[in-house]
């Protein structure tokens, strides 16, 4: 009697300028695979690594290099920016066709036994269409039909790293990443059609001390912007591309669209004006595609005609200006009492 071939785990790391933070991963997730003693695991599973590099000039000897550590690679010399370059990976999931697939952000430090601790929980859950860290150190498996306001607090799901996928179970909702991908949460598009494909998603999670430690900032020491002039203009696209998304998912079911938007307003009111601030620099005239104002201006016309609930907190954060404010007693009451974690 044959044996069943081992089980493909998929990791694709999606990079740019920080392609060597890549190449470190990538050694580090076959180091810590090779480490693995328990030979059930190592027979169980066969690790495939995807690195996707775009926007940076590699020299032959680096590609080389890069080769190294990836069993595929993409590269791409010109910017595609990180929505493009992260959801092209489920397109690539859908070609390869693994059992398990994991977007793993470059920026993310992986802790000493993460793969064991990883595979071992797929083997014990392989009966779960997704695998998701949390931040409130709980290790436990439910069932969700809405990732947006029917999950636990301190889950991960809005970042790339935090989320596993049984591809088998989940595939079919892949092609929404890309098609959503504009928005900048490609990634909980596809979560939420799998919601819909499938129902409801059963979910496993953990904590993710097990798996990583706090990324990578993405501002380099001694840059003349701050961390806080940096996050205002980089990540413009994707808060104002949020309300975008919600709209177009639930665009049949008013009701629940406007208790979602509320939800994420809960969250977020208070970053509105920042954020507008980020969306009116100066525009790439070599790159106009990537120009993030018109996310903005779409999510006002959605946020201001969503209902009563969603309207007024949309005001107040547009008006006040809570990033001059950040340590005013008012504003810590404001946040901690209307901001739900």
């Amino acid at each position: 009697m044959s044996s069943l071939p081992p089980k493909v785990f998929l990791i694709y790391i999606p990079c740019h300028s920080d392609y060597e933070r890549a190449m470190e991963t990538a050694a580090r997730i076959r180091t810590q695979f090779d480490a693995i003693q328990d030979s059930k695991i190592k027979k169980e599973f066969v690790l495939k690594i995807y690195i996707s590099v775009n926007g940076i000039n590699l020299s032959p000897e680096k590609y080389h290099e890069l080769a190294e550590f990836a069993d595929l690679i993409n590269y791409f010399t010109e910017p595609l920016r990180a929505d493009i370059n992260i959801n092209q990976g489920f397109l690539k999931a859908l070609e390869i066709k693994p059992n398990y697939f994991w977007i793993l952000s470059a920026n993310e430090y992986l802790v000493d036994g993460s793969i064991n601790f990883i595979l071992n929980s797929i083997v014990s859950n392989y009966e779960s269409d997704l695998f998701v860290t949390n931040s409130l150190n709980r290790s436990t498996t439910y069932s969700t039909s809405n990732v947006f306001i029917d999950i636990p607090s301190g889950s991960g799901y809005g970042l790339i790293s935090s989320v596993i996928y049984n591809f088998e179970k989940t595939r079919g909702a892949f092609s929404a990443g890309p098609r959503f991908a504009w928005t900048g949460w490609g990634q909980l598009a596809v979560l939420q059609t799998a919601c819909e494909i499938l129902g409801s998603l059963q979910v496993t999670e953990f904590p993710d001390l097990h798996v990583y430690r706090k990324p990578f900032t993405d501002v380099e020491p001694g840059s003349e912007i701050s961390e806080f002039e940096f996050v205002r203009s980089a990540y413009a696209h994707s808060y104002f591309g949020m309300p975008i998304l919600i709209f177009a998912l639930f665009c049949r079911e008013r009701s629940i669209r406007n208790r979602v938007l509320f939800s994420w307003l809960k969250k977020n009111w208070f970053k509105i004006r920042y954020f507008k601030k980020g969306s009116r620099g100066k525009r790439d005239s070599m790159y106009p595609q990537f120009d993030p104002q018109w996310t903005q201006q779409i999510a006002n016309l959605i946020l201001i005609t969503s209902g009563i609930l969603v309207f007024v907190p949309y005001l107040v954060g547009s008006i006040l200006n809570f990033e001059t404010s950040r340590q005013n007693p008012f504003f810590i009451f404001a946040k901690r009492n209307f901001v739900r974690k």
